[in-house]
């Protein structure tokens, strides 16, 4: 098996719940899907039964989130797909791949530590790709490598796979914020075997603005953060399908003003983190429900802060994702929340900065109020996986160039256009987050067949208003072939909320030669369920 962009959990961190938080992604894959189950078959592949199928088809496709939203807990419909409670039942060799830009990056090393099989990981910085086509780089052989894990066991050749790493990672060296890399700096490392003896764990205890292996005298410190936190996060789940688009995190200052910051001044040579961070926070709520962020950043000397990694709790799952529970306002609970897996080195004279914050919109959706948080910070603690500065490489493979196979032959008949805005409406006082994509147009010339594609999506919230909350998403999809069979399909979800409930509207349409060939509509409401 390769297991590529993947995971063994599908609650906690596929396209449902992700960190036991409903995500922008829940709700933005759900509306791809929408947009992609719309669209037509192929005359000339199906033949005269095309339109009968294609109806067909838009009449009985459900919207995934009518399917998500009635089972927001960790229930039987997610666990019938989850292999990760119960890892014996993999009994094959297993070769796991992500990267520390994709939205699953934790599966590699949790399948390297929890698997009896023989095993192998692979994680470079680039985003959900595969590694050949990774974005940013550097990219790897994907394809002759695969070619070689395939030999090993289908064919019992030794392609001299099992003298090599268990774990080969790309360490990425500190760089500026930007939504966009080519590639990233760094370095390849191999570790023999995951958990790695190469890594130690350094426990930093939480005072005010500060980081310190020193004992600190117990604060108190309160944060309720603006609902506009977060809108420097960059995509979940940043793909590039279509060319360079701003989709990576930008620079994190404005999002460190809305957060409590701990700063650690990086002293040594380098600070190198290889591993999941972990922070264990004792805090108190003044409402039964509420969420936590964490994020780690490298910041500069001139101020500048780079998103290294993150993470998120629903507070009501902070003891079961499958039987939530409210806080008691005012009572101290003690909670640990985990930051995605990554592999990054902050140079000396940096900082590296832990920052809290109550809201991170639009990845988490926000909880039905305002919520102040009280960290107690005696009993408060960031925990970093280091990579020892002394730590020996295992043997690495020897990628060879990445290579492809030929593309279909196209003609680029229109191009790729992507804009990013962030706009506050002057009368309610609302953030706007807009992401609009033209794809382009091409040609398949092997059979004429012509597609276009467009796509927004629009998140709306008030700084001090979580109920004003609202994600938009619109896609539109064109398929012609000359002038006699022209398609098109437009799909658009809106999800908001009160106190109590979600709200879920949608529309699918579809046109077949400027006629209109369909229409279906969606307006239902759902409990939330401590969210």
């Amino acid at each position: 098996m390769i297991a590529l962009g993947a995971t063994e959990f599908r609650y906690y961190d596929d396209a449902g719940y992700y960190m036991g938080c409903m995500v922008g992604q829940t709700i933005g894959w759900a509306t791809m899907m929408f947009g992609y189950n719309t669209r037509p078959p192929d005359p000339v592949l199906i033949g005269e039964q095309w339109q009968t199928l294609w109806r067909q088809r838009l009449e009985q496709t459900p919207h995934y989130l009518e399917h998500w939203l009635s089972h927001q807990r960790e229930d039987d419909y997610w666990l019938r797909g989850t292999v990760g409670m119960n890892y014996d039942t993999i009994d094959i060799p297993v070769y796991a791949i992500s990267g520390h830009a994709d939205c699953w990056p934790n599966t590699v090393t949790r399948l390297l530590e929890n698997l009896a099989v023989p095993r192998r990981g692979l994680q470079g910085a680039w985003c959900h790709r595969y590694p050949h086509l990774g974005v940013p780089g550097p990219t790897v052989g994907f394809l002759d490598d695969a070619l070689r894990w395939f030999d090993q066991w289908l064919k019992g050749e030794d392609t001299g796979i099992l003298d090599e790493s268990v774990y080969q990672v790309f360490i990425q060296d500190s760089v500026r914020p930007e939504r966009f890399y080519e590639t990233r700096p760094g370095r390849w490392v191999g570790e023999s075997n995951w958990p790695s003896e190469n890594i130690s764990w350094q426990s930093l205890n939480l005072g005010k603005n500060t980081l310190s292996t020193a004992d600190i005298v117990d604060s108190v410190l309160q944060i309720c953060s603006p609902q506009t936190v977060g809108l420097d996060s960059g995509e979940y789940m940043p793909w590039f399908a279509f060319g360079p688009a701003d989709e990576l995190p930008g620079d994190q200052r404005i999002e460190d003003q809305g957060s409590l910051c701990f700063d650690l001044d990086v002293e040594s040579d380098k600070l190198e983190i290889l591993g999941n961070p972990e922070v264990e926070l004792t805090l108190d709520s003044n409402k039964p429900q509420g969420l936590i962020a964490v994020r780690i950043c490298d910041v500069w000397p001139d101020g500048v802060s780079t998103l290294i990694t993150w993470g998120v709790l629903n507070l009501s799952q902070r003891l079961s994702k499958s039987d939530p529970e409210f806080i008691e306002p005012g009572s101290k609970t003690r909670v640990v929340v985990k930051l995605n897996h990554v592999g990054y080195a902050i140079p000396k004279g940096h900082k590296l900065r832990l920052a809290i914050s109550t809201s991170y919109w639009p990845i988490a959706w926000p909880s039905p109020e305002n919520t102040t948080v009280s960290i107690y910070t005696q009993n408060s603690q960031l925990k970093l996986p280091i990579r020892k500065a002394d730590a020996f490489s295992d043997k690495l493979t020897d990628f060879r160039v990445a290579r492809t196979g030929d593309p279909l032959p196209t003609t680029q008949l229109e191009k790729f256009k992507h804009h990013r805005t962030v706009t506050v409406d002057s009368a309610s006082g609302e953030h706007i987050f807009e992401i609009y994509a033209d794809n382009g147009k091409i040609r398949f010339e092997k059979n004429q067949l012509e597609m276009a594609s467009t796509t927004l999506q629009r998140y709306t919230i008030h700084p001090d208003n979580p109920l004003t909350a609202k994600a938009e998403y619109e896609w539109q999809w064109e398929y012609s072939r000359g002038a006699d069979w022209r398609t098109k399909t437009f799909t658009r979800t809106e999800m908001a909320c009160d106190q109590v409930q979600f709200h879920l509207k949608a529309t699918s349409i579809a046109w077949l030669n400027d006629q209109e060939f369909f229409r279906k509509n969606w307006d239902k409401k759902y409990p939330r369920d401590h969210f």
